[in-house]
């Protein structure tokens, strides 16, 4: 394995809608520069990137992958993400690490919901893009229409054909490098460098020249000599270009047919002249642990080693795998260094560069180049690794939420046994999953980012744990409330032999707004009731509060004032006073107007414009309120709205078959608000039937 400098490494996500061939592309690529002798097929299961079983059952990429190739010299360094809305969680590390997007966009979709989506995350990252056609040899692929597509639906930088096709649909046989002005035609790494066609001339012609005004517009130096000369050399141009992606400033567009492998040494080609390097990407931003100053590194060998986990596979041929991005200083095998999440000491072992779930051994990572070390049981994706005395952390972008929530239960107890552990390295490995035991309900809560996503965490747990579950809806955390004030009194009087008990209190309930939550107030005058049993008689009200009189439910909003009362100088005790207080609340609950309230989520949902209607349409059958919407681009809208939490439980399945998988959503919780009537009476009954069974 060469050793490459830190300027001859290119670290590219491939980004994009599913469907739009990003894993072929990936395969593309290491075909065409002689990384692999056959080019693997996404239907016979032989890719590189998407080597897990549930990826090639599925035909889909479910996490990202790491593979990379080398041309002349350059190593491209490329991680495959998912496509599907249901594991956009796993693609914002791979986006923190890359030093640049590879966009794909399928020639004859154009920019679709997830484009978008992907497109967002990276220019939050301040991540240049490049975008690349795919897919132009399929029937009604249309390159000028896309590109006006993306023109028009993704704003920021100045999108520019670096490449125009020759042939379309079925006739695709090469690009037009507007770098070169020159035809690449062929398939694989068996391309010819020819003439531009006759028939193409003129069009390419006016492609160089909006290529060259915008790259001159980046540069003020450049702007003057191509004001002066009318012409950038070829020179100026690449190297103008290479600074105008590295600053966000232009997004080039290259064209090409991953499944034929046609356009991809040309694409290998424009990645290694154009893309930024690590050096180009410039020092990183950390700080010391627990958010202190700021410590900046730079990616070079002379600082110190840094390193961040991007991805954790547990892998059941390879086991436990770590894949990290060097930062600074050069990473050496079996060298000691310090996880700064859990401050302990652990080694680069097995230290490799990783194509798919192959692993090539290296003794040395340059700065700023993807590599995997294997069995850090303790160590989580986003994880810094660090040496020296200065301890840095790097952090993460934000990662979504889990959205769809279900109810597992094991099948059996010896699957009950097992769950645990499996979930556990689940979570660990899947950014984006997650599972708690839910205090009220007592389920076993896993939550994801779609059904597919739990479908496939359900799967995994069988076939790689064998450990079968079941799932259900998840039980909803309804809350109770009151509407009107009362004042009443609790008395308990208890005698037995010996010593008795006695507690007796007057206490006021009265309603508080929405979210206000829980408040005692003391007003007991002239020590009506002591001083030391008040706190008691609070625990008491807290204890009734915990199951309200309707369904059973823990009661919120209330204010409850204690006023009056009496004590007795024997037989009472903190135990009679908080009895008292327990049966004063409860009989408050009973005379106040219970209510039942639901938590309500505030979703977002991105939509084509032509299935508008439709999703507000349902969103309104879900008892949901719109709140608003807003223009994402040419074709696309964002929806807000407050939905009950109970009628979002099959959203994710009904939005898909609703949009065919063009559109997407997210929600977080809101608030809560009162349940309708008639929803409140089939709580009560359904509460009533559970508490029979």
């Amino acid at each position: 394995m060469p050793q490459y400098n830190t300027d001859d490494i290119r670290n590219l996500a491939i980004v994009g809608h599913r469907g739009c061939g990003k894993s072929t592309l990936a395969e593309a690529l290491l075909f065409s520069t002689g990384m692999k002798s056959r080019m693997g097929q996404i239907e016979e299961g032989t890719t590189t990137c998407d080597f897990a079983d549930e990826e090639k059952s599925r035909q889909i990429s479910i996490s990202p992958a790491a593979c990379y190739c080398d041309y002349q010299g350059t190593k491209i360094n490329l991680i495959d993400t998912p496509g599907y809305a249901e594991f956009f969680g796993e693609v914002i590390p791979a986006l923190w690490v890359a030093d640049c997007s590879l966009l794909v966009i399928d020639a004859n979709a154009g920019v679709e919901v997830h484009t978008y989506k992907v497109f967002e995350a990276a220019r939050n990252q301040n991540q240049p893009i490049i975008a690349v056609i795919n897919k132009l040899d399929k029937e009604r692929a249309n390159f000028d229409n896309t590109l006006a597509s993306i023109t028009e639906s993704l704003g920021g930088p100045e999108v520019v054909p670096v490449q125009l096709p020759i042939g379309t649909e079925q006739q695709f046989e090469g690009v037009v490098d507007l770098l070169s002005m020159k035809a690449i035609t062929g398939q694989g790494a068996e391309v010819k460098y020819t003439d531009i066609p006759e028939q193409l001339r003129e069009a390419a012609q006016q492609a160089r020249e909006q290529l060259v005004d915008a790259v001159a517009a980046t540069d003020d130096e450049l702007t003057m000599k191509y004001l002066e000369e009318g012409e950038l050399t070829a020179e100026e141009l690449a190297e103008g270009l290479r600074k105008g992606v590295a600053q966000g400033l232009i997004m080039p567009v290259a064209a090409t047919s991953a499944r034929q492998a046609i356009g991809a040494v040309s694409l290998a080609e424009l990645l290694a002249r154009i893309a930024p390097s690590p050096v180009s990407r410039g020092p990183w931003r950390g700080h010391a642990p627990g958010d202190g100053e700021e410590i900046v590194r730079e990616p070079v060998a002379e600082q110190p080693f840094a390193a961040v986990v991007f991805k954790t596979i547990l892998d059941p041929y390879v086991g436990r795998l770590s894949l990290l991005r060097t930062i600074s200083g050069v990473g050496q095998a079996d060298a000691p260094v310090t996880d700064a999440r859990s401050h302990a000491s652990v080694k680069l072992g097995g230290l490799a560069f990783i194509q798919g779930r192959q692993t090539v051994a290296a003794g040395t990572v340059a700065p700023g180049d993807i590599a995997c070390v294997n069995k850090l049981e303790g160590t989580q994706t986003g994880t810094t690794l660090y040496q020296g005395r200065e301890a840095v952390v790097f952090d993460c972008p934000p990662l979504p939420s889990g959205m769809h929530a279900v109810a597992l239960e094991a099948a059996s107890r010896a699957d009950q046994d097992k769950l645990s552990g499996a979930l556990a390295q689940l979570a660990d490995e899947d950014v984006s999953f997650a599972y708690e035991r839910d205090r009220e309900t007592g389920e076993l809560i896993v939550r994801g980012m779609g059904q597919l996503h739990v479908e496939v965490i359900t799967t995994r747990l069988q076939k790689e744990f064998d450990v079968n579950v079941t799932l259900k809806p998840p039980k909803i955390a309804y809350r109770e409330t009151i509407t009107k004030k009362v004042r009443v009194q609790g008395r308990h009087k208890k005698q037995t032999g010996g010593r008795g008990q006695f507690g007796d209190v007057w206490i006021r309930v009265e309603p508080l707004q929405r979210g206000g939550g829980f408040e005692f107030v003391n007003e007991i005058r002239g020590g009506a009731v002591p001083t030391n049993y008040i706190p008691a008689v609070e625990k008491g009200v807290q204890d009734a509060m915990q199951s309200g009189v309707l369904a059973g439910y823990p009661v919120v909003d209330v204010r409850v004032i204690l006023d009056d009362g009496s004590s007795h100088p024997v037989d009472s005790s903190d135990l009679a006073f908080r009895k008292a207080g327990q049966l004063a609340m409860r009989k408050a609950l009973e005379q106040a107007g219970a209510k039942l309230l639901e938590p309500v989520a505030a979703v977002e949902v991105a939509t084509p414009d032509d299935i508008m209607g439709d999703v507000m349409s349902d969103i309104t059958s879900r008892r949901g309120q719109i709140q608003g919407m807003d223009a994402l681009g040419k074709g696309l809208q964002r929806v807000r709205a407050l939905i009950p939490v109970a009628e979002m439980r099959t959203y994710a399945a009904d939005l898909r078959s609703l949009s065919q998988g063009r559109a997407s959503y997210t929600m977080e919780f809101a608030h809560y608000q009162p349940v309708p009537p008639d929803i409140q009476q089939r709580i009560i009954a359904e509460s009533g039937q559970e508490s029979q069974s």
